[in-house]
């Protein structure tokens, strides 16, 4: 019975986060043997203490901060104390390591929005079927408010969206075969995600892509391909294997330096899902709608969207609306606003 609680458990963590967490083990096991001290559970509080102040200068906070969540859930399911709760000592050491490091400065990544997608269509080969694939994988990336490993392979063993996966459909909702794309515009599409961050139970999500570009260049690409394999990668690179989001960044940065984009390295592979959200916005949507095509179970998706320069400075000149002595200003000035 114990060893089933034991099973049961184990499917409380993904297996990433699970491996994270065993790491962490690994790590506070070093520093004993580096120590000659004898490693066994329950590690106490003075010896996390020990071990943190150890890994100041060796590790960054926030890995230290998930190896202790790994120990403390480690030692928690083994039916030991929590190391984090059993002793305040703990969190004030993490913290004093927190102030000595700084705040960490997350990488900056820039959206691609379906403006910078139009600007890079000039610089496709359309000869190429690399590029048709490329061309297909940013559009349905930006225009799907899709994460880059939802639709590439992020590292080796990843099942990527199949063939199957996407669907065609036309204005009263019936189903596009694959064999009538060369004849048949198709009103939207749907790409079934078998796996999502947001999707904790692994049910399954359905992303709807309705932007005429992003379903042309889809069905381009798609028409240079064996279409009858339906069980084949959506996205295939020049290897034949699962296009790659390494392979599709670097592709992506290529054509936003030919394009004379600035800062080509800060469009990464999150940037297609702020890229959406962003263009969402920019025209006009609601953010309940917003919410609702990117998946997001809260308005976090806000702190995705870019506002430009020219929106900040407007909206700042906006309030001198609201000044009665602006009202003396001349009409040519508001004008100028406009």
């Amino acid at each position: 019975m114990v060893a089933l609680a034991q099973q049961v458990l184990s499917h409380a963590l993904h297996s990433n986060t699970r491996s994270s967490y065993n790491s962490a083990v690994a790590h506070i096991h070093k520093f004993h043997q580096r120590l000659n001290i004898p490693f066994s559970l329950p590690v106490s509080a003075d010896t996390l203490c020990l071990w943190m102040a150890d890994s100041a200068d060796k590790l960054r906070y926030p890995s230290i901060r998930a190896y202790l969540h790994g120990i403390a859930t480690l030692q928690t399911e083994l039916g030991y104390p929590n190391p984090i709760q059993q002793s305040p000592l703990v969190w004030r050491m993490f913290k004093a390591i927190k102030r000595l490091q700084g705040q960490t400065v997350a990488r900056k990544r820039l959206p691609i929005t379906v403006n910078i997608l139009h600007q890079l269509d000039s610089h496709i080969d359309i000869t190429n079927p690399s590029h048709l694939c490329m061309r297909a994988a940013m559009w349905l990336g930006t225009c799907g408010l899709l994460r880059a490993g939802e639709f590439t392979s992020k590292h080796h063993g990843q099942t990527p969206p199949l063939l199957q996966h996407l669907q065609f459909y036309d204005k009263s909702s019936f189903i596009i075969e694959f064999k009538r794309l060369s004849s048949v515009v198709p009103h939207y599409m749907s790409l079934n995600l078998l796996a999502s961050k947001t999707d904790t139970f692994r049910a399954g999500t359905t992303v709807i892509i309705s932007h005429p570009r992003a379903i042309q260049h889809m069905v381009q690409y798609l028409l240079t391909r064996p279409l009858h394999l339906s069980r084949l990668p959506l996205l295939v690179g020049d290897d034949g294997q699962p296009l790659s989001t390494a392979t599709l960044v670097r592709f992506t940065q290529s054509l936003i330096e030919k394009a004379h984009i600035p800062n080509s390295h800060l469009f990464l592979g999150h940037s297609f899902r702020k890229g959406g959200a962003t263009s969402l916005h920019e025209a006009g949507n609601p953010d309940s709608l917003i919410k609702t095509m990117g998946r997001w179970n809260s308005f976090a998706f806000a702190t995705y969207i870019e506002t430009s320069l020219t929106t900040l400075i407007k909206a700042g000149l906006s309030m001198m609306k609201a000044d009665k002595p602006a009202h003396d200003l001349p009409d040519s000035f508001w004008e100028a606003m406009d």
